[in-house]
């Protein structure tokens, strides 16, 4: 389906332009940790500038509606004013009464950042009335949250119905390449599934399977899978309630071509201290098990050099923890270096993924890397995205 992005919405100056955007960033005493989600909406910010559009943004930070000042967008206007080399204008409450006059009287290059939406339970209970107001205080909506927009909330969902509205260019770009891999992307083309649960990627694995030509699978997946054929290595793992989902699962994929690819060799841990100990296992059914071994690395990576597009959702491994971070990272620097010299197309993204490359420090290298994770992993999944139905 076609979505009409902000291009399409003619001229835009002197317009009031309220752009939804996700600053949901890490933070530690304050400080953020990570700016790409703040640097990812460059496109969108850059084109409303040249078209001499007024910018508010709005954004939520963290999960609660606890107005503290931890919880305040306010560490996010230096950052803004850097980046996009402007004044940031800080609206200390998204429904300030004053917010009219203030964004009246900001100055033509300034962008205004609204106070946290979460801090009215109305956010995230999809208020109508909350979303007129904030939609009062523009002229157009543009929704530049790719990865928030899985959530049916007021900034998301409602505030279209008030006004004119659009895709932002990054929003319109994250679509794009999702669909590409599954329309257009180069063959053969595979998919690295991993991830502690196998109940959180059951729709994305049978979806997947009658896509791609190749499905290799890790972390906690891949032992519900091993678990089922009989491996004891990983009896510890439960898929007694996913027995069907399993079967019809490689049922499909033999049914499609689809090969499927699981680790033959884990990391388990065997004692604890000021670094964990760990031992290549192959078969034994009382280990502790935390990442892929290095006989199954190789094995994916002669896989992976045999394709021409990868899709990868999911940690193979506890990437936090080394050594267990080995499977995740040898891969990654696999798919990371092919991309670099244009053998591979790749796509990677969700939020643990997201964070295990940029431990790795490879977040630049790959043909896409995506900062949303349930929105990633829905779209991809097929299922609608509240955000992309209400445009």
């Amino acid at each position: 389906m076609a979505y009409k992005n902000i291009v399409e919405l003619g001229n835009l100056k002197d317009k009031k332009v309220l752009v939804r955007v996700d600053f949901n960033v890490p933070l530690d005493n304050g400080i953020v940790q990570d700016t790409a989600r703040i640097k990812n909406i460059g496109a969108t910010i850059e084109f409303l500038q040249k078209a001499q559009a007024k910018i508010i943004l709005i954004s939520h930070l963290g999960k609660t509606t606890d107005s503290a000042p931890r919880q305040s967008l306010r560490c996010i206007t230096d950052i803004l004013s850097s980046t996009y080399n402007c004044n940031t204008v800080f609206v200390d409450d998204c429904l300030h009464k004053d917010a009219a006059s203030i964004i009246a009287s900001s100055g033509s290059n300034d962008i205004i950042l609204l106070e946290n939406l979460r801090f009215y339970r109305e956010e995230e209970e999809c208020n109508l009335e909350f979303a007129k107001q904030l939609a009062s205080l523009a002229d157009v909506y543009i929704n530049e949250a790719f990865s928030t927009s899985h959530r049916a909330h007021a900034s998301i969902c409602a505030v279209p119905k008030f006004l004119p509205h659009a895709l932002g260019l990054s929003f319109v770009r994250e679509i794009g390449i999702i669909d590409d891999f599954f329309q257009q992307a180069g063959s053969p083309r595979m998919a690295i599934v991993g991830g502690k649960k196998l109940w959180t990627k059951i729709k994305l694995l049978k979806k997947l399977v009658s896509k791609v030509d190749k499905l290799a699978l890790g972390g906690g997946i891949a032992g519900a899978f091993m678990a089922f054929t009989g491996h004891k290595a990983l009896k510890i793992f439960n898929q007694k309630d996913y027995d069907a989902d399993i079967r019809e699962l490689i049922d499909n994929a033999s049914k499609n071509n689809c090969e499927l690819i699981f680790p033959t060799d884990y990391s388990a841990l065997i004692g604890e201290g000021e670094t964990f100990e760990h031992t290549v296992i192959y078969d034994d059914s009382h280990a502790s098990v935390f990442d892929i071994g290095p006989e199954s690395v190789e094995l994916i990576k002669r896989h992976i050099n045999e394709c021409a597009t990868i899709l990868w959702n999911g940690p193979l491994g506890l990437f936090e923890k080394s050594p267990f971070d080995f499977g995740t990272k040898a891969l990654a620097e696999e798919v990371a270096e092919l991309s670099r010299n244009g053998k591979v197309y790749s796509i990677v993204g969700g939020g643990d993924t997201y964070h295990a490359m940029k431990k790795f420090g490879l977040e630049k290298d790959f043909t896409h890397l995506s900062t949303a994770g349930g929105a990633f992993l829905a779209y991809i999944e097929g299922s609608e995205l509240p955000g992309l139905a209400a445009m």
